[in-house]
């Protein structure tokens, strides 16, 4: 297969050649794609960076329909992940910490929504109906992980997926930091775990 020309932009929110150069290797080759991975990861960072809508993508960048679709693959494939993982050991590292956490630190956060779907529900807390993101970050604010869910699930119960899948991908955590609820119950549920 030949390949596909780079067509360069100049849109704040493109990757640079050096920040290309880190995320390609993780990125898929071979398919029958006409446009170039980097040109449709530019779109993707566009879209996030404005907030447009999908249809809005500026039209020098590929349709909104390839976008998408490419966007739909690498989420299911993990490659968001898999770059998210290499760019949290690099910026450790970078830092002069180690490449793995070993303290973590878990939050959330309900928002508003307005689309009905089973993915929205009614935090009594904080007078929100809509969803709720629970984020696990190391001591410098990298993510770690991320779980989004209808706000009307407790803390304690829906915690502790992003805190186990951190766990998972980082077992080198000895310590987390959150929200007293929490935190115990996500600590059970690892001590469960080890003497399982």
């Amino acid at each position: 297969m030949k390949d596909i020309a780079f067509v360069e932009r100049n849109y704040n929110s493109d990757l640079t050649d050096k920040e290309w150069d880190i995320i390609a290797p993780f990125v898929p080759v071979g398919n029958k794609s006409k446009y170039h991975k980097r040109s449709l990861i530019n779109a993707i960072l566009y879209l996030i960076k404005t907030g447009c809508h999908w249809r809005y993508i500026p039209h020098d960048y590929p349709p909104y329909e390839a976008v998408w679709s490419f966007f739909r693959r690498a989420r299911d494939s993990g490659l968001w992940d898999s770059i998210l993982d290499k760019l949290v050991e690099m910026t450790r590292i970078k830092d002069g910490r180690n490449a793995s956490p070993s303290y973590a630190l878990i939050d959330s956060q309900s928002v508003k929504t307005v689309s009905a779907s089973e993915e929205r529900g009614y935090d009594g807390g904080k007078k929100t109906k809509g969803r709720k993101r629970h984020i696990v970050v190391d001591v410098m604010g990298n993510l770690l992980a991320v779980h989004v869910h209808a706000a009307n699930i407790h803390d304690t119960k829906s915690g502790i997926i992003p805190g186990m899948e951190a766990f998972k991908k980082y077992p080198t955590i000895e310590k987390f930091c959150g929200d007293a609820g929490l935190s115990l119950r996500l600590l059970k549920k690892m001590l469960k775990k080890y003497l399982d």
